[in-house]
């Protein structure tokens, strides 16, 4: 695993935080483990490859709003993002980015080599980071499954 210390300190947001993580970088089950804490922490959010079972993603971007103390979308927008259709649960993503978007915000998406996404928040401004760095050396993994993904039209 090649998570480095900056793409943590961009989805961790605290400082200390990020030390602690680098502590247990030698566990064979770090990435795990990482996963696990984060989603905890509601950094992290999980959803079946299917896609969400209610409003998972309007409530997970509403969670990020009270946290973070700003808005990223309106009522009316939530409201129609929770209510959009879809056929691929990537496109559910590609919606709530258009909402994000005007805000300077994203919704990505962590490997999981599973069977669900792992989405979190973060500002666009570290789009080009996150995106362009693999987070895995691991030749078996297509090279598009080792990055952080973001879905936009």
């Amino acid at each position: 695993m090649l998570i480095d210390e900056e793409i943590l300190m961009i989805l961790l947001e605290n400082k200390d935080e990020v030390e602690f993580v680098l502590e247990d970088r030698d566990n064979p089950d770090f990435y795990d483990d990482f996963l696990k804490e984060a989603h905890s922490l509601g950094i992290f959010l999980f959803i079946d490859y299917k896609g969400e079972e209610g409003n998972e993603i309007v409530n997970f971007i509403i969670d990020y709003e009270e946290t973070h103390n700003i808005e990223l979308a309106t009522e009316d927008e939530l409201e129609e993002l929770g209510e959009y259709e879809y056929d691929f649960f990537p496109d559910k993503i590609k919606a709530a980015n258009a909402c994000l978007f005007t805000k300077g915000y994203g919704l990505f998406v962590l490997p999981s080599f599973s069977d669900f996404y792992i989405l979190f928040i973060s500002r666009l401004e570290n789009k080009e980071k996150l995106t362009g760095t693999e987070l895995f050396d691991d030749e078996s993994i297509p090279p598009g499954e080792r990055c952080i993904q973001y879905f936009y039209e």
